[in-house]
């Protein structure tokens, strides 16, 4: 029997995923011990609902509190041949006991299995999406799973990433070796406990059939893990785990290898903090201890590692002791690793120079950055605060835009550079004002009086940010970044109160810095020429008068992805079908979201279809389209404006809604139009189309009234004058 050892403190959606993962197992020979510690989070529903299954019996810890308290009890407890620890935030895919027990034969103390990383929940992870964008691709594609100490130890290069997790134990090792966890260790208490029971196995075999899944957290701010702790509070616990690890083994591989560690973390990580480090500790008890530590570490441990020539010529001054030449020698490793990062890293070497000769030249006062969508295009709020700007005020200000690329075509005298170029860090360091629809970079150095502008891109229908419970795009740190990088607006635009609500949670904004202007983009489609403007864009685009236009603007999904801020898309809808029916009548405009990087061949379907993803302004093609037909883009709030008809195409709802994302609205009653789950609803829809508006027209009215309550055709004054004064 297997004893599988679950600590438990708070987070109840985590501890779903790690016991419906163990309840799902196909090898049933379990029991599952959860250990509860403290009041938060009672688990008891959670172990009603799986504890036939899973086999749970629920002990709570007394008196003390943390996982290696948790984790002894566990074996206290244990019934079972076998151990293995599960952490409440992790799962393991559902062949794992099964293989890990097929391995283990009678002199086989350890068998481990894959251990993966991923920020996503169990319902995402199991379709595949997850695996290939764990982070961990290229450092095991030079790992031979088959060694146990290169994938099991080698592999982490810090003290925090040891786990003995992923590994399935003979529960008389821990008896023989009377191995238990550091109580008073809050962090790094696996150190010791790996160094004993992998120092001290018989046999250690590993079967890749079983994987292990921890789980990071993505929310740092409300719901940090234990290893997201800062290096200042878990230093102690650095020093106590080195203690306690360094000879607990004869095995000398393991030995060598947790003085490389503490070795790196001298050269690696701790010059910075002892330079900058605003915390005391670092300078004086911090900076003893270590030297203290380091007096037994062999410098031959250090070679064929890592580290760098440099590096360990640090180390051994810090060997020795000497705290004169610990510092002298760290001044210039510290020199010598800016040197190299800017020589190889353009965007260091541009960051280097602002700060040293950019930032002490005086501000421009009249100068004005604007960017869209990163660069991609002259579209969106920033286009129409700047028309209307160039309009009132002409050559008062100079006006810089950002582009990522050629080819843009901005109206109006204005200067322009590429984003990222050495006149982009230039240009943002000596303007006193900033523009732009989506989130600056933490990258770019940013003067104090410099006023940023955030006008955002669209009223929220999925949720955001800190209003999400889990992430699932590519950038594991998502909350993290936004969160710092939303402390540099001074200003963020919303269309409607709803947005001025939302925008306090999912940005953690003040409310008395939110414009609740209404759009600038908007502004256009309440011109008093506006057929007149939409027969120009037709014709610009080449599209007959007499068609009638079918927009189609779905957004991206988090989980199919290339890399952060690259993602693929698959096509649902079909075309082909839609060209058969509506050919004569319509052209379907295919408008995919600017984080989309596929582009999809559109030339079998001829003049039906028109690629206007690369077409900058969405707001001219809500000027010329007769239908709008989204999922869950935003795009649906701006179009509404039109009061024309909106279908809703969610053939993925359930994943969408339940996995991925979530709503603010209840989608089902405040749509202005309604939802189809497939091509044939959708093709009938569009035959219908004048009953659908028909039947819904209260619906579009009530929708209009509460979303697109301030647009009236002059969002752009207002926050001009807001803002500029």
């Amino acid at each position: 029997m297997i004893s599988i050892i679950v600590t438990h403190k708070k987070s109840l959606a985590y501890l779903e995923d790690a016991l419906g993962s163990i309840a799902e197992q196909n090898y049933k020979d379990i029991e599952t011990i959860l250990v509860y510690d403290g009041n938060e989070d009672d688990p008891s529903g959670l172990v009603e609902k799986y504890k036939d299954d899973a086999k749970i019996t629920m002990y709570r810890l007394e008196g003390k509190s943390g996982v290696a308290a948790g984790r002894n009890l566990g074996l206290e407890k244990a019934k079972g041949e076998y151990i293995m620890f599960l952490d409440n935030d992790d799962y393991m895919c559902g062949e794992s006991l099964k293989a890990l027990v097929d391995t283990m034969d009678d002199d086989t103390d350890i068998v481990y299995g894959q251990v993966r990383n991923t920020w996503f929940k169990r319902a995402a992870y199991v379709t595949g999406q997850a695996e290939a964008y764990d982070g961990e691709e290229e450092v095991l594609a030079n790992i031979d799973f088959n060694n146990y100490f290169d994938y099991c130890i080698g592999r982490y290069k810090r003290f925090q990433k040891v786990t003995v997790l992923g590994c399935l134990y003979r529960k008389s090792l821990f008896e023989k070796y009377n191995i238990t966890f550091n109580e008073e260790q809050i962090y790094y208490a696996d150190v010791q406990v790996m160094a004993k029971l992998f120092g001290n196995a018989r046999k250690i075999k590993g079967t890749e059939d079983a994987v292990y899944v921890r789980r990071r957290h993505n929310d740092k701010q409300a719901n940090p893990s234990l290893s997201q702790a800062t290096l200042y509070e878990t230093m102690p616990s650095l020093f106590s785990a080195y203690r306690e690890a360094i000879g607990e083994t004869s095995n000398k591989q393991i030995n060598d290898y947790i003085q490389y560690m503490l070795g790196r973390f001298i050269a690696v990580e701790f010059p910075r903090r002892h330079k900058w480090g605003e915390e005391p500790e670092w300078k004086n008890e911090f900076f003893d201890e270590l030297i203290e530590l380091a007096k037994n570490i062999n410098p031959k441990v250090l070679k064929g590692k890592d580290l760098k020539l440099r590096d360990v010529n640090y180390i051994k001054t810090f060997i020795k002791g000497d705290k004169a030449k610990i510092i002298k020698k760290q001044k210039s490793l510290l020199a010598m690793r800016k040197m190299a990062r800017m020589f190889t890293d353009k965007k260091q070497m541009y960051k280097t120079i602002t700060l040293y000769i950019f930032q002490k030249m005086p501000l421009k006062e009249n100068w004005i950055v604007f960017e869209s969508f990163m660069g991609r295009n002259c579209s969106g709020q920033p286009k129409y605060i700047y028309e209307y700007m160039q309009k009132e005020f002409g050559n008062k200000y100079t006006y810089i835009w950002l582009k990522d690329r050629k080819g843009i075509k901005i109206k109006g005298k204005h200067k322009s550079c590429k984003r990222w170029s050495l006149k982009y860090f230039y240009y943002m360091n000596r303007s006193k004002y900033w523009v732009t629809n989506m989130r600056q970079p933490l990258s770019i150095p940013r003067r104090d009086e410099t006023i940023c502008l955030s006008t955002w891109h669209g009223t929220p229908l999925k949720k955001l940010v800190f209003d999400m419970e889990d992430i699932h795009s590519a950038n594991p740190k998502y909350k993290e970044v936004v969160y710092k990088q939303t402390r540099g607006w001074d200003y963020l635009i919303s269309d409607n109160p709803f947005s001025t609500e939302v925008f306090q949670s999912c940005f953690q904004f003040e409310k008395e810095k939110i414009l609740e202007s209404g759009y600038p983009a908007n502004d256009p489609l309440y011109a008093k020429d506006l057929e007149e403007r939409a027969a120009k864009i037709k014709k610009k685009l080449g599209i007959p008068q007499d068609k009638k236009l079918i927009l189609y603007a779905p957004t991206w999904r988090d989980d199919e992805m290339y890399d952060a801020g690259e993602y693929k898309f698959s096509l649902a809808l079909d075309i082909d079908r839609l060209k058969k029916e509506f050919g004569d009548e319509y052209v379907l405009l295919l408008r995919l979201h600017y984080l989309v990087v596929d582009r999809l061949d559109m030339s079998s379907f001829g003049d039906f279809t028109k690629d206007v993803c690369n077409y900058d302004d969405i707001t001219e093609l809500y000027m010329i389209s007769d239908m709008l037909i989204t999922d869950y883009s935003s795009v649906f709030f701006d179009y509404a404006n039109l009061k024309r008809p909106i279908l809703f195409f969610m053939y993925d709802l359930e994943k969408y809604r339940d996995v991925l994302r979530g709503f603010y609205l209840d989608i089902e009653k405040d749509l202005p139009g309604p939802i189809f789950r497939t091509n044939d609803e959708l093709v009938e829809a569009i035959k219908d189309i004048d009953k659908i508006t028909a039947e819904n027209k209260e619906k579009y009215q009530q929708f209009y009234d509460r979303f697109c309550c301030v647009d009236d055709g002059f969002a752009a004054k207002r926050v001009v004058e807001k803002v500029f004064k």
